[in-house]
């Protein structure tokens, strides 16, 4: 409930933000396909965000879409809502236990967000809350990124940390006491976590408006996490391409 009125108290002072210094919107086509960290899941298969747009007041990037509390080109703060594409589906699991335990649903985050661009590489920050109330839980993350580019070819490695509180990972990874007695897996309550994580993603012009993507990511999952009967992995891979279009 305090994040919530937080947002709400961020987004009274919008006005006094300055505009983008430009205009950017692409198209893409393509997919990512999420190593899935619960027992006897199969890899997720999602489809690329369809539009990416940066303008002056708003923005509409990845799932995340918002507006802009600054933005001088250099300093970026922003206050958006944010569609988190983790979920479990019992009865598509291949383990008999699995499929004894209860659903965990795709969430949406009120998100908070800053990022510093220099000649050193990119800063970013942000702290999510569950604005469903499915979880109440809470996220924050900080990643560091720096561009390498050789003609056409532009490579941005990444690296960063996510910190999850317990809400959310009892949500996604705790197992109540009903859910025990009925799969016979421990009862597991787990408390907040650190994940971090590394990635690299490389975009080829093609021309002035087409290029081609492809991105990778893994994630060291947090012990809380890890630990947890659901979970049978200690790292899950992201890998991710396709084919955008630029204005």
């Amino acid at each position: 409930m305090r994040f919530r009125t937080l947002l709400l108290v961020a987004a009274a002072v919008l006005l006094l933000g300055k505009p983008a210094l430009a205009q950017r919107v692409s198209l893409s086509a393509g997919v990512f396909s999420v190593q899935s960290e619960y027992r006897g899941s199969d890899a997720r298969v999602l489809p690329m965000p369809v539009v990416h747009y940066e303008g002056d007041r708003f923005f509409l990037k990845n799932t995340e879409a918002g507006v802009w509390l600054w933005n001088d080109g250099v300093q970026k703060i922003s206050l958006g809502a944010t569609l988190l594409p983790q979920y479990f589906r019992a009865s598509k699991s291949d383990d008999p236990a699995m499929k004894r335990l209860d659903n965990r649903n795709i969430i949406v985050l009120g998100t908070l967000g800053y990022e510093l661009n220099t000649s050193f590489g990119s800063l970013r920050a942000k702290a999510s809350g569950d604005i469903t109330g499915t979880s109440d839980g809470f996220l924050a993350s900080i990643d560091y990124a720096y561009p390498l580019n050789a003609g056409p070819l532009t490579v941005i490695p990444t690296g960063g940390v996510l910190f999850s509180s317990a809400n959310f990972n009892d949500y996604y990874y705790g197992i109540s006491r009903g859910e025990s007695v009925r799969s016979g897996l421990s009862r597991y309550s787990p408390d907040a976590s650190a994940t971090p994580f590394l990635g690299v993603s490389a975009d080829y012009a093609l021309s002035d408006h087409w290029s081609l993507f492809a991105s990778w990511k893994i994630t060291f999952l947090g012990k809380e996490i890890k630990d947890s009967p659901m979970v049978d992995r200690s790292t899950q891979h992201i890998f991710g391409g396709g084919l955008p279009y630029s204005f």
